[in-house]
């Protein structure tokens, strides 16, 4: 009985453990069709113990009073699939049985159908309705035999989920591997010899970033270009800048453990839950620690481009939504915030600074807005005007806004300060997504630029909305089978 107890309690609480972390780390934004955003605030953990039993009853009758992942007390196909995923997830260390669950099936049973059912209550967004407490899904599958299906479709079918469960994989052949540390005093220079250049060299090839030996064993303690290469490879999986040097921070990061690499590749596994089971045919992802952006069309990038993204103080949203409209030639109304914080200290510095801007002071809107320059007195008029800045060549959201259904007054959009996607920390707007290239994104969509040229601001309101996904991915797994890590900007990983 006491290890009876003991399997179900550990289950239970590496899944609570692992949902602390998607419930804590980012909050979800999600646009439906009435453009009314939900904002997961709580999610409720897991059902109580009584209701517990209760479902279990009732999706255990469905499968004619029989277990639903034994048969002849050996684990099933549906078994052997849920006890992968949940080791891809993190909530076991291992997709094989231990002995105590072997002894007491019938409690294991009870652990995986709950496990399996909390996995696909937080799939496709479905933590925000309590709706997602009827198993109807579940049920079907049972009635039509198709419960192994079902597993596999808990995680949503996109290419990136694919490579990220193998990536786990991959890392958790590697955790016996000896990982001995490189000093932070380690700074070799080409052709000096060094006792830590084999300790790098084996770090190097056993993570891919090199592939080949000195010719002469005696060469394995040299620095040589290979090794070179190697850190240059590695800084680039982890968006570093490409010196090939051994700084402070590339050496933390080589030092890292895999088990720390692993628990970063299941945290970002559990992200995908939130995104839908089947993947639109074309959609835009942005990935925010990236600083990227890709339109996806039939499975395939045809599309990426750098952006800026919002600073940690002025976090851009995670959010799954739509692009419906374009604004060519956009004015911009910036929030209280922005008036406050930024453009009030610069009227009071200089008082004409905002004029320079092509900012103005309007009342009404569209073809009924009356404009009004703008007075010494500014923070005085704010209660009867708005704060405008016109069209143009100086407007904050250059020439092309996309329009995508939120709350958060979050927009993708063009930038007249072009400089700043050279940069490598590219966490700079007050959370919009500001676009390198939006006149391509432009063109996929079907519009012409050439509308960018003329002074008149344009809506174009698409005949399809495209799908828009704002994502926080700190590892993922590129076309080229890469695994990459990036900074954790916004502290969510934790």
């Amino acid at each position: 009985m006491r290890n009876e107890k003991n399997s179900i309690t550990k289950l239970m609480f590496n899944i609570i453990s692992i949902t602390l972390i998607l419930i804590t780390s980012h909050t979800y934004t999600y646009a439906n069709d009435s453009n009314n955003d939900v904002s997961i605030k709580t999610v409720p953990i897991y059902p109580s113990s009584q209701d517990q039993q209760h479902l279990y009853d009732e999706l255990k009758s469905t499968n004619k009073d029989q277990r639903l992942f034994f048969n002849n007390n050996r684990l099933n196909l549906s078994g052997l699939t849920l006890l992968s995923l949940l080791a891809d997830l993190g909530i076991r260390d291992h997709p094989i049985l231990t002995n105590d669950e072997i002894r007491s099936l019938d409690v294991t049973d009870k652990a995986l159908t709950l496990a399996l059912y909390h996995i696909a209550s937080q799939s496709q967004g479905n933590q925000l309705k309590s709706a997602a407490n009827k198993p109807a899904d579940f049920k079907a599958a049972l009635n039509n035999d198709t419960l192994s299906a079902y597993i596999d479709s808990a995680m949503p079918q996109f290419n990136a989920v694919i490579r990220l469960r193998q990536a786990i994989n991959k890392y958790k052949r590697m955790k016996d591997i000896d990982w001995p540390p490189l000093t932070d005093t380690f700074n070799p220079q080409l052709g000096q010899g060094h006792a830590e250049v084999k300790i790098l060299r084996h770090k190097l090839m056993t993570l891919d970033d090199l592939n080949t030996l000195p010719t002469s064993k005696h060469r394995l303690n040299i620095f040589d270009q290979s090794i070179i290469d190697g850190i240059k490879h590695f800084q680039r999986r982890n968006g570093f800048k490409l010196t090939g040097k051994l700084n402070g921070h590339t050496i933390n990061v080589l030092n890292q453990s895999i088990d720390t690499r692993i628990n970063k590749l299941q945290v970002n596994l559990w992200r995908w839950l939130s995104l839908p089971r089947t993947p639109p045919t074309k959609y835009i992802m942005v990935n925010i620690p990236a600083f990227d952006l890709t339109l996806i069309d039939k499975g395939e990038p045809v599309m990426e481009m750098k952006v800026i993204v919002g600073k940690p103080s002025n976090q851009t949203p995670v959010m799954i939504t739509e692009v419906n409209s374009v604004t060519l030639n956009p004015t911009w109304t910036p929030t209280r915030n922005i008036i406050n914080n930024d453009l009030l200290p610069l009227h009071n510095k200089n008082n004409t600074a905002l004029k320079s801007l092509n900012f103005h002071l309007a009342t009404g809107y569209g073809v009924n807005t009356v404009y009004k320059e703008i007075p010494a007195n500014l923070q005085g008029m704010l209660k009867q005007y708005r704060l405008v800045q016109k069209s143009g060549n100086n407007n904050a959201l250059g020439k092309v806004r996309f329009n995508i259904k939120n709350n958060n007054a979050i927009f993708l959009h063009d930038t007249p300060t072009k400089h700043l996607f050279n940069r490598h920390n590219r966490a700079l707007s007050h959370g919009c997504i500001r676009l390198q290239k939006p006149n391509d994104l432009l063109a996929s969509l079907l519009i012409s630029s050439s509308n960018n040229n003329k002074p008149q601001t344009k809506h174009v309101r698409l005949p399809n909305s495209l799908p828009v996904f704002i994502t926080y991915q700190t590892a993922w797994i590129d076309n080229l089978g890469k695994i990459n890590f990036r900074n954790d900007l916004y502290k969510k990983d934790k």
